[in-house]
């Protein structure tokens, strides 16, 4: 039976309110024509299925979680065993033990299927983050904002790193260097940065990592919706032709879908990376600031092994001062994070040359060396100092070609390279 534009659009649109309680359907909209079990299906504009064969048998389809397939139609164990309407037309079997199958077709109105198309984001190659020396990673020109680049701090103080140190240490083996950086690091990083960089160290595969980042950087409907993935993924991993079926008992939420879409388009290429899902899904949805986006490439790149991630998201006095430490101990005249500091020193010749720049009694000179006094007992518990640091950075980077010169060597930043 014909039907307008119009009407097939307030069909569609009824798919999202149907009630439980059975309503006199209205006008045919469709046909189910199973050829596998060899029975039809009605489809009526309230949403109704109704096997031909046997009246009584009838139920209300709806749509599809996932967003993979168009409309759900109704099942005695739908998380065993499903049926499904699909976006081409095809009526379609997914069983949790033998797979997918096709049983026929369907001859109805089908919408445009509302997925996402994923478009590979848009990088500068000479935009992004210093990995490690000669080793650059572009960020997406979506999200880069290079009026204010840099990223927080990492250090410590001597009674933090002595105390990681003997935490590290055995008088059989001797320091165990993983196990002293990754003190460090978590002493070092806040609770955010530390979140991201046990989110790739933990996570086994890239759609994981991708989960993970939604949930500790998206809202509370992300972290809602990952954990549901999660649990398909947890199922089976990549072969989305069966999340369908684990989705059947999930609510019908867009977000879902689009996500799923997102990374579903993104495995044919090969390459799942959270950057690409957070733009395909709305970059907005997330706090992706520059300390973020460091703290991310740096993980990423790092693959979460510590030493690797602290000299790129902590820079390369960082790393000088952690190669102090498995040299020549803690402290002292030459150990790390004692009286000969690099990253204290880096900061100080920072404040001589905004002393000389704006004069020792400008606000952002005073706020500076004050930030760096209080840093010398090291930042305990309190990160705001590192935050001092960033955000003068910001300020001052482009004031003066000295400045600028003193900072870049010691906080971390988004990087040009030409």
């Amino acid at each position: 039976m014909k039907t307008s534009n119009i009407l097939k659009d307030i069909i569609f649109l009824s798919f999202f309110t149907l009630s439980t309680i059975y309503v006199n359907a209205q006008q045919i909209i469709g046909k189910i024509y199973d050829q596998v079990n060899n029975q039809t299906c009605t489809l009526y504009d309230n949403g109704l299925l109704v096997v031909d064969q046997n009246p009584s048998n009838r139920g209300f389809v709806q749509r599809d979680p996932s967003g993979f397939m168009y409309l759900r139609v109704p099942a005695i164990n739908p998380l065993i065993n499903a049926y499904f309407i699909d976006w081409n037309g095809r009526f379609i079997e997914i069983d949790k033990y033998r797979g997918t199958r096709i049983l026929g077709t369907y001859q109805g109105y089908i919408p445009p299927n509302p997925a996402p198309i994923f478009r590979v984001p848009d990088y500068n190659p000479n935009v992004g983050i210093e990995i490690k020396s000669g080793v650059f990673a572009p960020l997406p020109n979506e999200i880069v904002n290079m009026d204010a680049p840099f990223g927080d701090l990492m250090i410590a103080n001597e009674t933090q790193a002595q105390k990681c140190y003997n935490n590290a240490w055995s008088p059989t083996t001797g320091l165990d260097k993983e196990k002293f950086t990754l003190c460090m690091v978590e002493t070092m990083a806040g609770n955010k940065e530390l979140e991201i960089f046990n989110c790739i160290r933990n996570s086994k595969t890239p759609e994981e990592q991708v989960l993970c980042m939604f949930s500790i950087l998206g809202g509370s409907k992300e972290k809602e919706i990952a954990a549901k993935i999660s649990e398909c993924y947890n199922q089976y991993g990549t072969d989305w032709s069966r999340y369908p079926l684990c989705m059947s008992s999930a609510i019908n939420d867009p977000t879902i879908s689009k996500i799923l879409a997102c990374m579903e388009q993104q495995s044919k290429t090969g390459q799942v990376t959270f950057m690409g899902t957070a733009l395909c899904y709305g970059v907005q949805n997330f706090d992706l600031n520059p300390e973020v986006q460091i703290m991310i490439e740096c993980a990423v790149a790092s693959g979460g092994e510590p030493y690797t991630f602290a000299g790129c998201a902590g820079g390369q006095l960082l790393t000088r001062e952690l190669d102090k430490c498995f040299t020549y101990g803690i402290g002292g005249s030459n150990g790390c994070f004692g009286k000969n500091n690099d990253i204290i020193k880096g900061l100080k010749a920072v404040g001589d040359a905004l002393n000389v720049e704006f004069g020792p009694n400008n606000d952002l000179t005073k706020t500076w060396n004050n930030t760096v006094n209080d840093l010398v007992n090291g930042p305990g518990e309190n990160h705001e100092v590192v935050k001092a640091i960033r955000n003068v950075s910001n300020e001052v980077e482009k004031a003066s070609k000295n400045v600028s010169r003193e900072i870049k060597k010691v906080v971390p930043k988004i990087k040009i390279t030409w």
